[in-house]
């Protein structure tokens, strides 16, 4: 992975100024309902550890090549970051050998969805910047960060930027691969607490650019079960 920065001095900054925050606190359902389905013959696809303290399937720790999810996002992201922060509500004793691990404020509810891990994690950023990326896309584009980066320094004032692969009516938005302005902690908390969880609701609200990824839907291709496990190959290898 490059270690180039993702930014300038007047847009992203480099690596020292950018932290990096991997999603793994969903509740997967999908995964969750397939791992029932697999029975026995699941417990290859999750760590041996997970075995012996037992709290349900989870995504971020599903192998894939051998390793856990959690270890192909890091890979990705630690070189880009100053640091790197896991949002995860379970198995936080293993999602710690990967990052800063952390649940999501309790404060906000229970099961609030993917906004209430960002904005946790916006309470224990120091850097203007934080790159988010969903520990279930595990081959994304390699200059994710780069661009959404660029975009942002072209953008003007816009202060979040996210990914997407829509041409017209064909392909789809990809919310939660952004890049955003840590000084939005304040406007994200005041809209889940308003009772507000829709990711593209919140991103629209504050004017965030949509920058197109010609590279197809493949380089978002999202792990939702043990099948999707299958098949999954990095980007340009």
């Amino acid at each position: 992975m490059t270690d180039r920065p993702v930014s300038t001095e007047t847009g992203p900054a480099a690596p020292t100024s950018v932290t990096g925050l991997i999603l793994a606190g969903g509740q997967a359902r999908r995964m969750q309902a397939a791992g029932e389905q697999f029975g026995s013959a699941a417990d290859s696809l999750m760590p041996p550890q997970c075995r012996a303290d037992w709290q349900g399937w989870d995504k971020g720790l599903m192998l894939l090549d051998g390793e856990p999810l959690v270890q192909h996002a890091r890979r990705f992201l630690a070189p880009q970051t100053a640091r790197l922060l896991i949002s995860a509500n379970r198995y936080l004793g293993l999602y710690a050998q990967y990052g800063d691990v952390f649940g999501d404020d309790p404060d906000l509810g229970e099961a609030q969805g993917p906004l209430a891990g960002i904005a946790s994690a916006l309470t224990r950023v120091q850097t203007p910047w934080l790159a988010v990326l969903p520990v279930d896309v595990p081959h994304p584009p390699r200059d994710l960060f780069i661009r959404l980066a660029a975009a942002l320094r072209q953008g003007g004032h816009a202060r979040v930027a996210f990914a997407s692969t829509r041409q017209g009516d064909a392909g789809r938005d990809h919310p939660l691969c952004m890049l955003l302005r840590t000084d939005l902690q304040t406007d994200l908390r005041a809209f889940l607490e308003a009772g507000e969880r829709r990711v593209m609701s919140w991103l629209e609200r504050n004017g965030a650019l949509r920058v197109c990824f010609e590279d197809g839907e493949d380089a978002f291709r999202n792990i939702n079960t043990p099948l999707d496990l299958r098949g999954q190959t990095p980007n340009g290898v």
